[in-house]
C-alpha cells in the first residue's frame, strides 16, 4: 500500500542505499591511501546513519515480501549476514574496510533476490 501510495520501491531504494554505502566505503581508503583525506575527517555517524536507513527499508521491504509474498526467507538471512558484516568492518574504523563492502554487496543482493521473489511469474495471481 505504502509503495503503490508514493509510487516508491523499497527494493530498489534499499539496493541503492547499499551500493552507496558501498561506493562509500570502496573510495574514503583510496582518498585516504592517496593522501587527500585523513582518519580525522570521517564521520562515522553518516556510517550508522546509513546502515540505520538500510535497516529499515530492508526491516520494511524484505520482511513485507517473505509475509506477504513468496515466503523465503532467503532474502532475509542474506541482509541480515550483510549488516552483521558491514558492522563489523565500521567497528574496525576503516582497517577491514573490505567486510564494509562484501556487507554493502550482500546487502544489494538481498534486496535483489526479494525482488527477483516477489515478481516471480510463479508468484503473479491469475
Amino acid at each position: 500500500m505504502i509503495s503503490r501510495f508514493f509510487g516508491f520501491n523499497f527494493d530498489f531504494a534499499g539496493a541503492i542505499t547499499a551500493s552507496l554505502c558501498a561506493v562509500h566505503c570502496t573510495v574514503f581508503p583510496i582518498l585516504l591511501s592517496l593522501g587527500f583525506t585523513s582518519t580525522s575527517t570521517h564521520n562515522h555517524t553518516f556510517d550508522f546513519t546509513m546502515m540505520s536507513l538500510g535497516v529499515l527499508i530492508a526491516g520494511y521491504s524484505l520482511v513485507r515480501d517473505y509475509m506477504k509474498t513468496h515466503k523465503n526467507p532467503q532474502p532475509l538471512f542474506l541482509a541480515l549476514a550483510g549488516f552483521v558484516i558491514l558492522f563489523i568492518g565500521i567497528e574496525t574504523h576503516g582497517e577491514l574496510f573490505l567486510l564494509n563492502i562484501i556487507g554493502g554487496l550482500m546487502i544489494v543482493g538481498s534486496h535483489l533476490l526479494n525482488w527477483r521473489l516477489s515478481h516471480s511469474k510463479s508468484l503473479v495471481k491469475s
